[in-house]
């Protein structure tokens, strides 16, 4: 989970001078032995802090659709930690931009097409490690996004009466997409490149629990995952468009074999997007 001192290292730089100071600390959840994504996931964005006229990448996450009672606002989901400390750090939820650019990284050039914000909330019971089973954030965008499908949210209890039906096995796959730095293993420590803009990569199951799933991104073992930047981009059902869950801060310390991602189809997470979100 990331620490308060955490995300304030990464607002001052998420370029590789703040890559030190995030290794240091608790993950905070890049796509390990992930592809360049293309035109694939153009529902998948990257959330950036603007200040001193400069726009900063900040954490993932993705467009869920126009708010349910205006649809004239846009709804996008990220993770609870990559909002929560805003006023304590001197921003607002205006200071935050959001792009689907498939190409950007670590800063956004004003030739990057964006869309503004005007405010960002959590989930009422989050708390960093006291309650890191609440880290559902969201952003309002001052635009629906035009021409782009919406990430789908899972009906109620959808995981659980998968594994009940014997639809979660070892064999089971999913696909995670963000826009987070990229871990290497070869030849010595771990080592943390910049991405290079949106990837995707494949999770293969390992266990679930009341809130969380359990997904095994080992490179050696021909799969990947999320790892720092990744914070809040969907973990979907493989092939699909539905979202299953959050990338939260749960996974080892350099992103090298786990992730355990926070479920959206909870009661705790549809209470939340339920205010905001007509859902299944």
């Amino acid at each position: 989970m990331r620490s308060r001192s955490t995300v304030a290292a990464a607002c001052a730089a998420i370029a590789m001078a703040a890559v030190a100071a995030l290794v240091s600390a608790a993950p905070a959840l890049a796509i390990d032995n992930g592809v360049a994504d293309g035109t694939n996931h153009p529902n998948v964005g990257l959330l950036a802090i603007e200040h001193d006229g400069v726009k900063d990448a900040w954490c993932s996450g993705f467009y869920a659709g126009p708010h349910k009672t205006d649809p004239g606002i846009g709804v996008y989901v990220t993770a609870a930690h990559c909002v929560a400390d805003l006023a304590e750090l001197g921003f607002s939820g205006s200071d935050l931009t959001v792009t689907f650019d498939p190409a950007v990284r670590i800063v956004i050039d004003e030739n990057t097409w964006t869309w503004a914000t005007t405010a960002a909330t959590w989930h009422p019971a989050f708390a960093y490690a006291a309650a890191a089973d609440a880290d559902y954030g969201v952003v309002l965008l001052e635009d629906p996004v035009a021409g782009v499908d919406e990430v789908k949210f899972p009906r109620a209890g959808l995981l659980h009466d998968l594994r009940e039906r014997g639809g979660l096995r070892p064999t089971t796959v999913f696909d995670n997409v963000g826009y987070g730095i990229i871990p290497t293993f070869k030849g010595g420590p771990v080592q943390y490149e910049p991405t290079t803009g949106r990837m995707s990569a494949t999770s293969k199951f390992v266990g679930l629990t009341e809130t969380h799933m359990h997904l095994l991104t080992n490179s050696d073992a021909g799969y990947g995952g999320a790892c720092y930047g990744d914070s809040g981009s969907p973990v979907l059902r493989h092939g699909s468009n539905t979202a299953v869950a959050l990338v939260s801060g749960g996974g080892d310390r350099v992103c090298r074999a786990m992730n355990h991602p926070l479920r959206l189809d909870t009661p705790a997470a549809r209470a939340f997007y339920g205010d905001y979100l007509q859902l299944p």
